[in-house]
């Protein structure tokens, strides 16, 4: 959430700030909130008075009695005050729970970088790297070529679990493995904290990473438990610190864990395959800093990601998030579209973003310097979904006989160059 301070001092400029996402809705959410808070705080003044005026009367009562004088109209002063008290407690309780709602559901400030735009298409392609080759023979599905290499079965997983499910087998679930691997031992070079985190967190944690209201169609509820399976590390692993006073940053923490998202594509090779499921492997990439750091780490976190793409050796292109496509909790946003061949087209594998202080808040995760605490940034960035680098290796390694061959790096964690069709 933003510092309501920032919208007392200056609710033309939030507001301003708010209609560069394009959506009217988000402006009449600040509107309310300060017309909301602006109650509030009057009502807050009317408690304070009418307690000041309870305690004031009550010691003046005392007095009086010490000096044996009438007290009664004292006594009908105070009377009526615990009445009109109780009112107005009630209703300050209601405003403050309603201007707590808004001020979750106001999104966080775009950084005055970001470009302006409407939707998705109006990105901008920052640059790409790596030329995507040229195949003289016709690449296969891959979910058609997994299958024919007998290394997945999509059905078997549709019939257990239901679509977005899937059975990885033999050397391509060792490659999955391999990608996780990899990616965890990239970011510790890095400098990077392996955490091994909870898969499940509580509503009132996962409300502190991510806008429920927005996200809880997605994410799978264990039924009559209050917890929620995780659809990124990124949940986990930004709650680890809830509550807590930092005293070194930054601090730069990574994961690897299965995520669980209800979204699924709806034709294509989303509907079968890798690209897209309800249950896949995510390595995150997390850090906790000073707000004079944020966007310095945020370019950081980018070209670290861009250098493992350039480690696997696919094409890939960095796209700068617009004003419009900006999720609420970012105030500044990158994505990785690798190449896919055989589809002809950029798809989005990455993204990178500075949320600010915007989940410090909800979780109060702050630090503390020359004895003054504040509000750390978390930044967040997809290290990589091996699901999408797999499909990205299907397509991009495959050759002429349906083989696919391994990229280098990855090599010393599979064991084998290459992944063939499993002999019968």
């Amino acid at each position: 959430m933003i510092d309501i301070k920032l919208l007392r001092e200056n609710p033309d400029g939030v507001k301003k700030n708010a209609a560069r996402r394009g959506k009217q809705q988000y402006v009449q959410l600040v509107e309310e909130l300060y017309h909301t808070d602006k109650k509030w705080r009057d009502v807050k003044q009317e408690v304070d008075d009418l307690r000041h005026q309870r305690n004031f009367l009550s010691q003046e009562i005392n007095k009086a009695k010490k000096e044996r004088k009438n007290v009664d109209a004292l006594l009908q002063q105070v009377k009526d005050i615990p009445v009109h008290l109780a009112e107005r407690e009630e209703r300050l309780a209601l405003l403050e729970k309603q201007a707590h709602e808004l001020l979750s559901a106001v999104p966080n400030l775009l950084h005055s970088s970001v470009p302006l735009g409407k939707d998705a298409a109006d990105n901008k392609i920052l640059r790409s790297w790596g030329r995507p080759k040229s195949f003289s023979y016709a690449l296969q599905n891959h979910a058609e070529l997994g299958e024919a290499l007998g290394v997945a079965d999509f059905d078997a997983g549709r019939v257990v679990a239901g679509q977005g499910f899937n059975y990885l087998l033999g050397k391509l679930a060792v490659l999955d493995l391999a990608l996780q691997r990899y990616g965890i031992d990239f970011l510790k070079e890095e400098g990077f904290v392996p955490v091994i985190p909870p898969i499940l967190l509580n509503r009132e944690t996962l409300a502190g990473a991510v806008d429920l209201s927005a996200f809880e169609q997605v994410i799978y509820k264990v039924d009559q438990e209050d917890l929620y399976l995780i659809g990124t590390a990124e949940h986990a692993l930004v709650s680890m610190l809830k509550g807590k006073i930092l005293q070194k940053l930054p601090l730069k923490v990574c994961a690897v864990t299965p995520c669980f998202r209800k979204e699924i594509g709806g034709h294509g090779v989303d509907t079968k395959g890798l690209f897209r499921m309800h249950q896949f492997n995510k390595v995150e990439q997390v850090i906790f800093a000073k707000p004079e750091e944020s966007f310095k780490l945020l370019e950081y976190m980018q070209k670290l990601t861009e250098k493992f793409f350039k480690s696997l050796k696919i094409p890939f292109r960095v796209i700068e998030i617009c004003s419009g496509d900006l999720g609420a909790k970012f105030a500044k946003q990158y994505d990785i579209e690798a190449w896919f061949p055989r589809q002809g087209e950029y798809r989005e594998v990455t993204s990178a973003g500075s949320c600010t202080d915007y989940q410090a808040r909800r979780l109060n995760i702050r630090y503390e310097e020359n004895s003054e605490r504040k509000y750390v940034h978390i930044l967040n960035n997809t290290m990589i979904a091996t699901s999408r680098a797999m499909v990205a290796i299907l397509e991009n390694y495959q050759q002429k006989d349906g083989s696919v061959l391994i990229p280098d790096v990855l090599q010393k964690y599979t064991r084998f160059k290459k992944i063939e069709k499993v002999k019968e």
